[in-house]
């Protein structure tokens, strides 16, 4: 399976962009990961991961930290190893939506700039879970498992508005100026990181499935999920520059009010540069053990003197 995934790679073009290049790596990773442990069959696990992404930028309904946009289904598969019984490392996959829009800002300012996106995520990463019952013994009683999870990731995404009947991939545009002449900004990269870190609570069905459930916020190191990230090029210039398209779709309150485009200044506000954007997942998982399983210290263990035994007659 390796050499098949070094022969994509090698025979792609030289153009290959990192989205692809990733979806080979991951698909080596967990192959290695699952025919290693399918020999050495020791505490391998996979889980299905289903639930919704949630975006936070300069596109959600409220200038707050907590305010989110709407919520789109995104699914996902890992696969893991437990290297203790409270640790385990794994790698995952993970595909979502992330949308946001200025119409359903309550604030009129923030509606009028009547901007708005939708992009896909394909998220690639490692991370770990640690188990908080290893340091909380009393959650046992409970029955129920409890994790911190923290990681990083690859992330690629391609913000898109709609515009008079199809959709429009906003980043060729520089709708903010980056592709104006002599202009000091370059366009943004479609490749981003993000850094997770949730809470995951876990239940046994069988002793080999298990239920979770998850919520992890991500840390993005981009400001342009939503294409939207500092300030208003002018008007003018971008048509001057024969960038119509990008003119249009950079300022759209004309189309809220009903008017010709606005010749804002350049400069003029459009988003906040100063933090980047956000986005959280929300969801559920079903976990299945392979090979060996380590005995959940909330089982119960026979009592010795059930069972006593006994003597061989002299």
């Amino acid at each position: 399976m390796t050499k098949f995934a070094l022969h994509l790679i090698l025979r792609a073009p030289m153009r290959m962009d990192l989205h692809c290049i990733m979806r080979v790596f991951c698909f080596m990773v967990i192959t290695h990961l699952t025919l290693i442990h399918k020999i050495e069959a020791q505490y391998l696990h996979s889980k299905i991961h289903l639930g919704a992404m949630f975006y936070q930028g300069d596109l959600t309904p409220r200038a707050i930290d907590y305010s989110f946009g709407p919520g789109n289904l995104a699914w996902g598969v890992s696969v893991g190893k437990d290297l203790t019984d409270w640790i385990s490392i794994n790698a995952r996959f993970m595909k979502g939506t992330l949308t946001g829009d200025d119409s359903y800002s309550t604030n009129l300012i923030q509606r009028s700039r009547n901007l708005s996106f939708s992009s896909p995520l394909y998220e690639y990463g490692f991370y770990a879970d640690v188990r908080i019952n290893k340091f909380w013994k009393a959650l046992d009683k409970y029955k129920l498992r409890l994790y911190l999870s923290v990681g990083l990731n690859l992330i690629h995404f391609n913000p898109k508005t709609y515009y008079k009947g199809q959709w429009v991939d906003l980043q060729p545009l520089g709708t903010e100026g980056q592709t104006l002449p002599g202009s000091v900004k370059n366009k943004y990269s479609l490749n981003s990181l993000s850094r997770p870190i949730g809470i995951t609570i876990e239940f046994d069905i069988t002793h080999r499935t298990a239920f979770g459930l998850e919520i992890a916020p991500r840390k993005t190191y981009t400001d342009y999920l939503d294409d939207v990230s500092g300030a208003y090029p002018f008007y003018d210039d971008m048509m001057s520059a024969g960038n119509t398209l990008g003119a249009n779709l950079s300022n759209r309150r004309g189309e809220f009010f009903g008017t010709d485009n606005e010749r804002l200044s350049t400069g003029a506000t459009r988003g906040n540069p100063n933090n980047n954007d956000w986005y959280t997942h929300v969801g559920c998982y079903f976990k299945f053990k392979f090979g060996k399983t380590r005995t959940s210290t909330f089982e119960e263990q026979p009592d010795k003197n059930q069972y006593p035994i006994q003597k061989d007659s002299p």
